[in-house]
């Protein structure tokens, strides 16, 4: 199982206010950090533990599964039985007419981005997502039926009529973090096929085989499409540490976007394309970083002593949620773009995997807040937090349907790793995947979640 390519030592604070000090500042001075090498490991072996004497404490606040709202690509009607038989009925969209596309060249150009400059005062973004896409409702996630981590596809639900699987990777290597194309004709992958960690890409039907997209002789990882559906943004420590590069799917052209020697790792891009958001600990500390890809600069939206790490750009352009160790603990805060505005949604300290929504003002994470791990959301408009699970065993990785009605999840609940779906506000869970092999960290819809990485 691939881990995060970033070291994260979370740095401990004396209280559990949060600072008031994400004012964009300047960083005048850059201190290099150590140049580690990040090298993604496979662990093929990794189930997640359960708390078998942990008593989940139950919440009023579960809507019941009644009043799941269908979307236009499927039905899901949710089930009332804790069976492992899922009652729900899902009607997958078919997406038979997707071509792998055959324009790839073997040799990569790489331009280089000028020396860029921090700049003190963060302008506001003026970010117009893209139109909206069809999103085809299939369930992309990591396996070992096959004996090795594996990346498949569902349509459906597994064991239910109707339903069909793909394996999209084919190969006897560690294939892991896929990124859906916004346009959901193929996925771009990080693969150790060929000794280091380089890009894929292959169609979504799984076709024909995967092609290579980088050529190095280093790491390249954490990939993810733009909102061309063509442009991919991910890390790579070809030289000596961790830079942001971008690479054209059909013409094989690179660009270097960040020259910093320290480690710039987890690029998420902003949804018109023009931005990139990562993190740096070129301060000595991890930070949020934003990039104009048309001018190069680069802006710090936060600058607090503590680490800030994982940003996510919200779909409606106006927010990006990262999560912080400010209270010693790991917790989600959300904030304006420009830096202002910051909201802090959890206090627990143990909080990871934020994902977001499609239309942007809710939130889905995993916490062990009470000594067992499960699902959370949390609505921006209405201020409020829902318990989405409750069960003795892990239940991690959320990721949203197309919807954004439902989420997909891991749970050990029928003693193997399997994928569940539950209403977003919580209620009854029913299977997806039934496979006594590991399945998890899924994906529901085109996206980067940071679940579909694993934790």
């Amino acid at each position: 199982t691939p881990t995060a390519t970033a070291t994260h030592t979370p740095t401990a604070t004396a209280t559990n206010t949060p600072t008031a000090t994400f004012t964009p500042t300047a960083t005048a001075t850059h201190t290099p950090t150590a140049t580690a090498t990040h090298t993604p490991t496979a662990t093929a072996t990794h189930t997640p533990t359960a708390t078998a004497t942990h008593t989940p404490t139950a919440t009023a606040t579960h809507t019941p599964t009644a009043t799941f709202t269908p979307t236009a690509t499927a039905t899901h009607t949710p089930t009332a039985t804790a069976t492992n038989t899922p009652t729900a009925t899902f009607t997958p969209t078919a997406t038979a007419t997707n071509t792998p596309t055959a324009t790839f060249t073997p040799t990569a150009t790489v331009t280089s981005t000028p020396t860029a400059t921090v700049t003190p005062t963060v302008p506001v973004p003026t970010v117009v997502p893209a139109p909206q896409q069809p999103c085809v409702q299939c369930l992309i996630f990591h396996t070992f039926r096959d004996g090795n981590l594996e990346i498949y596809r569902l349509d459906g639900i597994e064991g239910q009529p109707g339903y069909k699987l793909y394996n999209l990777s084919k190969s006897e290597s560690v294939d892991s973090r896929p990124s859906r194309s916004p346009n959901d004709t193929t996925i771009v992958f990080q693969s150790n096929r060929n000794g280091n960690v380089e890009l894929y890409t292959t169609n979504l039907l799984g076709s024909g085989q995967a092609v290579r997209l980088t050529n190095t002789t280093s790491n390249n990882t954490n990939p993810m499409y733009g909102p061309d559906s063509r442009t991919i943004v991910y890390q790579s420590d070809r030289n000596g540490n961790s830079d942001i590069f971008t690479i054209d799917q059909k013409t094989l052209v690179e660009r270097q976007l960040t020259t910093n020697p320290a480690e710039d790792i987890n690029p998420f891009f902003s949804p018109d394309k023009n931005w990139v958001v990562f993190q740096s600990n070129r301060n000595n500390n991890w930070d949020v970083f934003a990039l104009n890809l048309s001018t190069g600069n680069e802006y710090q939206i936060t600058s607090s002593p503590a680490n800030e790490t994982f940003p996510a750009w919200s779909p409606n352009g106006k927010q990006i949620a990262f999560l912080s160790d400010q209270d010693g603990g790991t917790n989600l805060f959300v904030v304006d773009t420009d830096g202002g505005n910051l909201i802090q949604i959890t206090t627990d300290g143990m909080t990871n995997n934020a994902v977001w929504s499609p239309e942007g003002y809710r939130l889905a994470y995993q916490s062990e807040r009470n000594g067992n791990l499960d699902v959370y959301s949390y609505d921006l408009k209405a201020k409020k937090e829902y318990r989405v699970t409750d069960f003795e065993g892990p239940d991690s990785g959320p990721t949203w349907d197309c919807g954004g009605n439902n989420l997909a999840f891991t749970s050990t609940r029928d003693n193997n790793p399997n994928v569940f779906m539950v209403f977003w506000k919580g209620g009854t869970a029913g299977n997806m995947t039934i496979d006594p092999s590991t399945d998890k960290w899924s994906q529901w819809r085109p996206s980067n979640d940071i679940s579909s990485t694993g934790y």
